[in-house]
């Protein structure tokens, strides 16, 4: 089992797999869109083992990008947006990215650092030059790469509670088992809808929230940045029926006014810790 796999059982899906603000993708739109990033990793790496170095908010690009890097048998950096300047860098080297996928403020911040990584492999998401990058593989197919449980699928880092934050190796069957065994656990099917808010980086919206819906076929509701107001307005607003969460955030919602239609939701479990 890998996650690779996982992409490639969801290419004929009609289904919905992404909810972000106003916009929708389908199962088939997604695959689609990990085979087109794909060719384009595989066009312009140039050695082994491919790593991928994704910096941005939880927008749709980071799925896309993350679902890419696997199924080109690479491995996904989930790069610490807190981290600034130098640390930033060393996390970057350190990891050894060959490219670097990453919206423009958090680009903007890296000026006057060396990041190692070829120009042409470090693409602006939200870019005019962006589009143009991925254009000329629109219509490339999922590439036939093998992927064995225990490649390495992502490497996380740490919170540094206790010195600096360590890139933790996540192999593709310790990720693609995690999330089948919660699915079942919580009997999460195609008909449910994940809340996804907590950093991408961080192994919680990966393993609890992304690949159990591929696991399940059901679809993820992204949201740019955690809000506890905006919280129950978006379970309403996207039909979510499960939230994974850390402790902190989840103690900023239970800390919001109480109002009388609270209970007035379709959110089922909730799953996490602290």
């Amino acid at each position: 089992m890998n996650i690779a796999k996982l992409i490639q059982d969801r290419a004929g899906d009609s289904g919905i797999a992404i909810y972000y603000e106003d916009q929708v993708w389908t199962w088939k739109e997604f695959v689609q869109a990990c085979a087109q990033r794909a060719a384009f990793l595989l066009d312009h790496h140039d050695k082994e083992p491919l790593h991928v170095g994704i910096l941005m908010d939880n927008i749709p690009e980071f799925p896309m990008w993350a679902g890419a890097t696997a199924v080109a048998g690479g491995v996904v950096v989930g790069l610490n947006s807190t981290r600034k300047g130098d640390d930033l860098i060393q996390n970057i080297t350190h990891t050894d990215c060959q490219f670097l996928i990453i919206e423009k403020k958090y680009y903007e911040e890296l000026d006057g650092f060396d990041t190692g990584i070829r120009p042409e492999n470090i693409l602006v998401v939200d870019s005019a030059e962006y589009p143009s990058s991925l254009a000329p593989y629109k219509d490339a197919e999922l590439p036939d790469k093998e992927v064995k449980p225990e490649d390495v699928f992502v490497l996380v880092f740490t919170s540094g509670t206790s010195g600096a934050p360590k890139a933790v190796i996540c192999s593709h069957g310790r990720v693609a088992s995690s999330s089948k065994i919660l699915s079942q656990m919580l009997n999460l099917t195609d008909e449910d809808v994940s809340y996804v808010v907590m950093p991408f980086f961080h192994s919680n919206p990966i393993i609890l929230g992304w690949v159990p819906t591929l696991v399940t076929g059901g679809a993820m509701a992204l949201r740019r940045k955690f809000s506890a107001s905006g919280f129950l307005p978006d379970i309403r607003k996207y039909n979510a029926t499960f939230f994974s969460y850390v402790g902190k955030p989840f103690s900023y919602i239970l800390a919001t006014p109480e109002k009388p239609d609270d209970a007035d939701n379709p959110l089922v479990q909730c799953f996490g810790n602290e």
